[in-house]
């Protein structure tokens, strides 16, 4: 290996105008880091959680394993790295890190168990493989179209091309003083609305519809996306917090999530019953665009199944909850709170009650 010239790339939007968590990190005396790629696979499982830079290829200048490493430390900051380990932890898992050449489209794998203790695991030859390993981890192939970016970075761009993205990130988590994680932290912008009026059942069940190219309706949810939160809670055992802030706004939502009831959908003679899930998802829009009647909920309550997932002894089980469901048992479909606050034209208080919730 001949690795020089180490820099931070991301596939990731700034949030420079994400005023929520600039007073965070200015003054709540916490640490908010952030993972660049979280990998779960079809079993609801995080399998591995992985970082990146890009480097460059100089054959003349070969590098020790202790060289890169040191590299990597001075990079990302030996105390940012730290935090960042632990937080994989938090998982069962080692901090892996890539390395990639856009020069060779070679990337090289590392796995840091600590900062003293750092593993190289594999030199990819090109990113077609270093993409088919990512798929290989991942389990499952999404059907969602990939949406253009113009400025991605050419790695990423790259791995689109092979047909596999780079893994989603982990917006934020928070580190005490001595480094150690205490909650994921999630910014929702709520730009299309407005923060009093944000809610994430609408869209987590079905809110939004549109027509296929054959006529049918199809159904607009973030079951996927809350499930994916949902395994990063309940497999860390980690606080869940969410503050829902706009650019043009000075109110916020802090929430602490307890738990997430899932749409259950099961598969017939081995394959999605689609039948069953549009009938599912059509009664969740009605239910959601009829502001929650009781008829419409009644609806869900007497037919369908959810889900919640469990951390038994380090490992998540899928319990099924058979109807009739319910908000009292937790079992109706829904994202559920230990607490949520609206406040309303003071930005000023964020940092006091977020200090207070993380106290609580």
């Amino acid at each position: 290996m001949a690795l020089i010239n180490f820099r931070k790339e991301t596939s990731e939007r700034s949030d420079e105008a994400n005023w929520a968590k600039s007073l965070l990190i200015e003054k709540s005396g916490f640490y908010l880091e952030s993972i660049e790629g979280c990998n779960q696979n079809a079993d609801n499982i995080v399998t591995h959680l992985i970082e990146r830079a890009r480097v460059d290829y100089d054959a003349s200048k070969p590098s020790t394993k202790a060289e890169i490493i040191s590299s990597i430390i001075a990079l990302e900051g030996k105390e940012v790295l730290e935090r960042k380990i632990n937080f994989a932890k938090c998982y069962g898992l080692p901090l892996s890190y890539s390395l990639y050449c856009d020069e060779n489209q070679n990337v090289f794998l590392f796995n840091f168990i600590s900062l003293d203790q750092v593993d190289f695991i594999h030199q990819y030859k090109s990113y077609q493989e270093f993409a088919d390993w990512i798929a290989s981890i991942k389990g499952w192939e999404s059907n969602k179209s990939f949406r253009e970016i113009q400025d991605l970075p050419f790695f990423d761009k790259e791995l689109r091309k092979c047909g596999t993205p780079w893994p989603t990130n982990i917006d934020c988590f928070i580190c005490n003083t001595e480094n150690t994680p205490i909650a994921i932290l999630e910014f929702q912008n709520a730009k299309s609305t407005n923060v009093a009026n944000h809610c994430n059942n609408d869209f987590f069940l079905c809110k939004m519809t549109g027509t296929n190219q054959w006529g049918y309706t199809v159904y607009h949810d973030d079951i996927r996306r809350w499930t994916s939160q949902e395994i990063l809670r309940v497999q860390s055992n980690l606080r869940y917090l969410i503050i829902t802030w706009a650019q043009g706004e000075d109110d916020f939502i802090l929430k602490e999530v307890e738990i997430i009831t899932i749409p259950h959908f099961p598969n017939k003679n081995g394959k999605p019953d689609w039948d069953y899930i549009n009938s599912y998802k059509a009664s969740m829009n009605k239910y959601v665009v009829s502001g929650k009647s009781e008829q419409s909920a009644k609806s869900i309550s007497s037919t369908f199944k959810t889900y919640n997932l469990r951390n038994d002894e380090g490992i998540i089980n899928s319990i099924v909850n058979e109807p009739p469901l319910s908000y009292g048992n937790k079992t109706f479909p829904s994202i559920y709170y230990h607490s949520k606050e609206l406040t309303q034209k003071n930005r000023a208080i964020l940092v006091s009650k977020f200090v207070e919730l993380l106290n609580s």
